[in-house]
């Protein structure tokens, strides 16, 4: 009976709490959560690490994005292949990446939104432009002041900033750096349409004594630098070096990508087309997505085969007026001949005429004669018959 019972008791336990435990696994469940290939930690596709000892294997290598709600935050998990420790001692728990989180968020079409991004050379497609930016330092000042001009972590909206504070949390869970975000901040977007929403998670190599805090890119290996050439072809070796020349490089090792068209993130390939789609030509940074920078490519692609055709249609026009010029002149060589030969029959014809005249003549002189002497024999022979006197 008494097992009855406490059978009974857990069966109902268990009810009561089923919608709890429900709720509690809703709530741990990510709502956004995208992968991102390991070792694609090279930037454009030819970047590599600086010199240093410290900056091991992975640790720019994001291989996972994740977004959780719950009722009063919203917590942003960028997990790293290996995050390295944090062997200079930032606050925040690491010290070697400088993380950014652009969000394209659904706010109403009067709510400003930027194309560029924060100190690491990088413009959105206008699609993409975002409404807030959350950029994570380690963080060593009290009180902490924001990226770039300080190393904390800081959250920018449309018309102004949020610094790391009882609003905005940094910690790091094991290999993952998480910011978690009091729900108030995001004051433009709808929250529970955040799978609507459009991340782009850029991570650069912290420098304190940087550009804008950020490491820069440099053209061989350097124990401070990215090393910009790493595994570039001559191409690539060019097209970086004038980059760098013009200030467009871009300062980011891997980005991962979420939205509706990319809920699966995006390829390594891709993310080193994205990243190489700068332009020293036209001295504009690389632009994510390149949608204009694709069409601009295929624009000028179509331009060149467009002008090829034309130059091949010039050369074809210009042989076939040769050829042409050509045939024009035996056309007039042989237009000489014809008239050569014209008159030369003309010629012939007089000729003709004039022998047929003269063959006339003497046939008439020879028939007249011939005449002649017929009647003069006639008449010799007439006279000779009549003889005088008789």
């Amino acid at each position: 009976m008494r097992s009855t019972s406490k059978l009974l008791f857990a069966v109902l336990l268990l009810v009561l709490l089923s919608p709890l435990a429900l709720k509690l696994a809703e709530a741990q469940a990510p709502v956004v959560q995208v992968g991102d290939p390991a070792g694609d930690d090279k930037g454009p596709g030819f970047y590599g690490y600086p010199g240093a000892d410290v900056f091991k294997p992975g640790v720019f290598d994001v291989v996972k994005f994740e977004v959780y709600v719950d009722e009063k935050t919203v917590t942003f998990k960028v997990h790293f292949k290996d995050l390295g420790g944090n062997p200079w001692g930032g606050k925040n728990g690491f010290c070697l990446q400088q993380v950014h989180i652009y969000i394209r968020a659904d706010a109403p079409a009067n709510v400003p939104a930027r194309a560029s991004a924060v100190a690491v050379n990088l413009n959105f497609d206008p699609s993409w432009a975002w409404h807030y930016a959350i950029l994570i330092g380690p963080c060593w000042e009290t009180p902490p002041e924001p990226l770039p001009s300080g190393q904390c972590t800081v959250v920018y909206r449309p018309f102004d900033e949020v610094v790391q504070d009882d609003l905005l949390k940094v910690a790091v869970e094991g290999n993952a750096i998480v910011a978690t975000v009091d729900k108030a901040v995001f004051t433009y977007g709808d929250i529970a349409n955040i799978k609507s929403w459009k991340f782009v998670i850029a991570v650069a190599s912290h420098d304190g004594f940087g550009p804008l805090r950020v490491r820069p890119v440099g053209i061989g290996k350097e124990e401070w630098l990215i090393w910009g050439t790493a595994t570039a072809d001559d191409k690539q070796k060019v097209a970086i070096a004038n980059a760098i020349k013009f200030g467009i490089e871009p300062r980011v090792l891997d980005i991962a990508v979420y939205s509706p068209e990319f809920p699966n993130g995006i390829t390594a390939e891709q993310q080193y087309a994205w990243l190489s789609s700068f332009d020293p030509d036209t001295k504009t940074p690389a632009t994510l997505p390149p949608v204009i920078a694709q069409q601009i490519s295929q624009l000028k692609s179509q331009l060149a085969s467009v002008t090829k055709e034309r130059d091949d249609l010039k050369a074809q026009v210009s042989s076939l007026q040769g050829q042409v010029s050509s045939l024009q002149g035996q056309v007039s060589s042989l237009q000489s001949q014809v008239r050569s030969l014209q008159d030369e029959n003309a010629k012939l014809r007089g000729e003709l005429e004039e022998l047929r005249a003269t063959t006339m003549s003497t046939g008439l002189a020879v028939a007249i004669a011939v005449v002649l002497l017929v009647v003069g024999a006639a008449a010799g022979y007439f006279l000779g018959k009549r003889k005088p006197g008789k």
